[in-house]
């Protein structure tokens, strides 16, 4: 997209939403209601007195998007992008702090009180979790490293699931299927939840399970492919075709919350979920839209992708009036496998132009964290908050390359090609705290500080040819460091406050793994990988106006980021990181609501975004002045919804229309940008009697092929398209209140 073009969209938008607020100026007496979060770790609080960008689905508007993963929601958002390569493969993108964005963790994810981040695919991602029975997704912008700590360093993303409620039964059954176009079929969807109160007000339990079975629209057309044919036939590789990236997510929670006293409560809840993903949902773009042309294994087996999570988490609080104490301890455990074909990479370097070779990665991970937090409620001016985090997180990966053609013409007569076990260990203590000074009864100063060290261990065990034989290395660091973060928050009215923030933000560096030097030019590869760090300065202003109904929010950023690890394939295959370089960000963003009428309202959100490296990098073959990659510079979001009765029954209309700018996968910007691509969603629902409800959805109704990643690290032209339109139907019946 060019300049005029984005700035034309940007005046459209801006133009339309203007306009549409200056009508509310006459309208009726309904207002918007207030938005309340818990992201600021100190209770319910309104967005007005949090410092900082923020944006909230509400459980509302979760349902009437039919938002149902990240993708759905966070490539909406202004300055937020969101890349999805399949089962546990994804990137979050905020600001345009990434160097590496198919396998980049900037962004932390939580869980309600658990951190889940990076606990997806072993290389980068996290947890796909399914948005079944949530209250609210909190979105924050810039680094949160004073409360959120590792990981958080471009922003945080809070999925906060309902919580038992103590006094009414309530259930839903609800079931949907749908229709996607192109390569796509028959996707179904049923899903559960049970509210039980056992003791009325006392002790609950809620109950939640979902079970989704979505097709795939890629196509494996290996079977037919003449060259695949030609190397299937000088190896005695397997080759055939179908769909590819059919998916099933399973999963369910439980929770039980038990109010022990009025001034003293505990949660504890379990979530699990697991998918299966049958093909990696990747288009080889040599062979024209969404085709590949994997080769199978000798048992007939394919690609594949999963990834199983359990959450468990127990939370405790206990009032005392000045002040309130709060734990949250939680075990995390994940699964993951990504089984593929590379031989399209390895042929070359061993003289031909494929061959059937599999590398499977598989790995184990465990993460125990607790996290203690006193708040106060003081008479005064003065407000505190201290916390104190632990961390003990264990993953073992394991990776075996292995030729999959026949045996007689196994051109390694057999041998191990590679296999690798490698064991990461993480011991994290931190304690951070916050104090908050009323100056004024309008003004208010906010300082805070987060203390961290970390010790990390990897021990490795590697054979095969590809690693020149056995070996077994012991890699080990420990580090320390703080961030800062200073604020200020003046809140003129009930409808209108403006701030400025100071905040820093780091992700943990580590040993660097080995790498065998008699196989590999290892000059350069450093012993560990350094923290990077980040500041940021942000000035913004909220707004409630036009008696209440309309908001608007905008905000100002500029972000300096420091010793950016960046991966590299060396020439050996062997992947290393090093911290290659500076870079600055700074944009603006802007989004809100109005209501036009008691039935009528709209949502809007663009931003403009402008990442790019702040000295040379040698290491990357980049200049300064390049612009970071996996971020648009322009993206823009606008929806309607309309909320009205029909036979006396309520129904709602809602459109969606999100446009994502161009971006590339590299910092180079060779060659085809991702994004570019405008995206169209439709539903309309009515409620048939007071037990069910019916909505039907079109989703990229002008069927967009936009691309969302392309593959910039092996070199081999893999890319991800959006989904194609889909169209469907979702009944639920709703029991109890």
């Amino acid at each position: 997209m060019n300049l005029s073009k984005k700035a034309r969209l940007a005046t459209l938008m801006g133009g339309l939403c203007a306009g549409l607020t200056a009508q509310t100026a006459s309208a009726d007496n309904s207002v918007i209601e207030e938005v309340i979060v818990t992201a600021a770790k100190r209770g319910d609080a309104s967005t007005l007195d949090i410092p900082a960008s923020i944006s909230v689905a509400s459980e509302d508007l979760i349902s009437k998007r039919g938002m149902v993963g990240m993708e759905d929601y966070l490539r909406t958002l202004p300055s937020t992008n969101f890349l999805d390569r399949g089962a546990g493969r994804n990137g979050i993108i905020i600001r345009g702090v990434t160097a590496s964005p198919q396998d980049d963790i900037a962004v932390g994810v939580y869980i309600d009180e658990t951190p889940v981040t990076g606990l997806g695919n072993e290389f980068g991602g996290n947890p796909d979790l399914k948005y079944v029975d949530v209250q609210r997704i909190e979105v924050l912008r810039g680094p949160q490293g004073t409360l959120y700590g590792d990981g958080s360093i471009a922003g945080t993303v809070r999925v906060i699931p309902n919580a038992p409620d103590l006094s009414v039964f309530s259930a839903e059954i609800a079931g949907s299927t749908s229709s996607t176009a192109d390569l796509g079929g028959r996707n179904n969807m049923v899903r559960g939840v049970l509210n039980l109160p056992v003791i009325e007000d006392t002790f609950a339990i809620r109950v939640v399970g979902y079970d989704y079975d979505n097709s795939g629209y890629y196509e494996n057309i290996a079977g037919d492919n003449a060259d695949k044919e030609i190397w299937a036939d000088a190896f005695g590789g397997v080759v055939s075709r179908g769909s590819a990236g059919d998916d099933q997510y399973a999963g369910g929670r439980i929770t039980a919350a038990w109010q022990v006293s009025e001034d003293f409560d505990v949660t504890l809840s379990h979530i699990t979920q697991d998918i299966d993903q049958s093909g990696i949902p990747e288009s080889m773009l040599a062979l024209g839209g969404t085709r590949r042309a994997p080769f199978q294994k000798q048992d007939g087996s394919g690609e594949a992708l999963g990834i199983d999570l359990d959450v468990t988490n127990l939370k405790m609080n206990l009032n005392m009036g000045s002040y309130e104490l709060f734990s949250s301890t939680s075990l995390t455990k994940s699964t993951t496998l990504q089984d593929r074909d590379l031989g399209a990479y390895f042929g070359p370097m061993l003289g031909v132009d494929d061959m059937p070779i599999y590398l499977t990665d598989s790995a184990d991970a465990e993460s125990f964290t607790q996290e203690f937090r006193l708040n106060t409620n003081l008479d005064g001016p003065w407000q505190f908050l201290a916390g104190a985090f632990y961390q003990d997180y264990e993953r073992t990966r394991h990776q075996i390359l292995k030729f999959e053609g026949t045996s007689a013409l196994d051109p390694f007569g057999g041998a191990l090609l590679f296999e690798s076990l490698v064991v990461e260990n993480l011991k994290q203590l931190a304690f951070f705290g916050e104090a908050s000074f009323e100056i004024t009864d309008q003004l208010t100063a906010i300082a805070g500080m987060r203390r961290y060290n970390y010790d990390k261990d990897s021990p490795d065990v590697n054979d095969g040819v590809f690693n020149g034989g056995r070996s077994e290395g012991f890699v080990e660091n420990d580090d320390s460091g703080q961030t800062y973060k200073l604020s200020l928050n003046y809140r003129a009215n009930e409808s209108t406050s403006f701030y400025g923030t100071f905040s820093q933000g780091f992700r943990l560096g580590g040993p660097h793994p080995l790498i065998p030097s008699d196989i590999c030019d290892t000059s350069g590869v450093p012993e560990q990988i350094d923290s990077d760090e980040l500041d940021s300065f942000e000035v913004g202003g909220k707004f409630a106006f036009a008696d209440g109904r309309a908001t608007l929010n905008v905000s100002a950023f500029m972000v300096d980021w420091t010793g950016i690890p960046v991966k590299q394939i060396l020439a050996c295959g062997f992947e290393t990181t090093v911290n290659a370089g500076e870079a600055q960000s700074k944009g603006m963003e802007v989004d809100g609501q109005v209501l036009l009428s008691d039935a009528l309202r709209l949502d809007y959100g663009l931003s403009f975004t402008d990442a790019e490296l702040s000295e040379d990098s040698a290491a990357l073959s980049a200049k300064s002045g390049d612009r970071l990659p996996g971020s648009p510079e322009f993206s823009a979001s606008i929806g309607i919804q309309a909320d009205f009765s029909m036979a006396g029954r309520p129904m709602f209309a809602r459109a969606d229309i999100a446009h994502v700018g161009d971006y590339y996968n590299n910092l180079q910007q060779s060659g085809l940008p991702a994004g570019d691509f405008t995206t169209i969603n439709l539903a309309l629902g009515a409620d048939i009697n007071d037990l069910v409800s019916v909505d039907i959805f079109a989703r990229n109704l002008a069927n967009e092929e936009g691309l969302t990643w392309i593959e910039t690290e092996l070199g081999d032209g893999r890319a991800n398209y959006i989904r194609p339109r889909t169209i469907g139907i979702e009944v639920r019946a709703q029991f109890g209140q």
